[in-house]
């Protein structure tokens, strides 16, 4: 056992795995959003809107087929359209508040 831990290979795969891992959970657990200013881009298909006493609620369809629950407090575009939000997530991650939300052509 104390050969294999001198063992400059088994230390080097071991430090190489262990950097992959690092990384790969610094970077999916990102909180600073785009440029580092917390706010976070979906990409989607707007559907369902359904206004409330401050805004807008409607779904959301990613690229991927996940849906997601938002607010807008502007006026709204016609849905269904493909647009791209710029926002946050609720606390509990429920629900995105859209700040701006831009009609893609395409």
């Amino acid at each position: 056992m104390n050969s294999i831990i001198k063992d400059r290979y088994v230390l080097f795969s071991l430090a190489t795995v262990l950097t992959v891992a690092f990384v790969c959970t610094v970077s999916s657990f990102n909180a600073e959003g785009i440029d580092g200013n917390g706010l976070t881009e979906l990409e989607g298909m707007i559907s369902d809107p359904s206004a409330s006493q401050n805004g807008t609620v409607f779904k959301l369809t990613d690229l991927n087929g996940n849906e997601q629950r938002c607010f807008y407090g502007a006026g709204m575009p016609s849905a269904p359209s493909l647009c791209k939000l710029t926002g946050s997530f609720s606390s509990d991650g429920t629900m995105f508040f859209a700040d701006r939300i831009v009609v893609i052509e395409r």
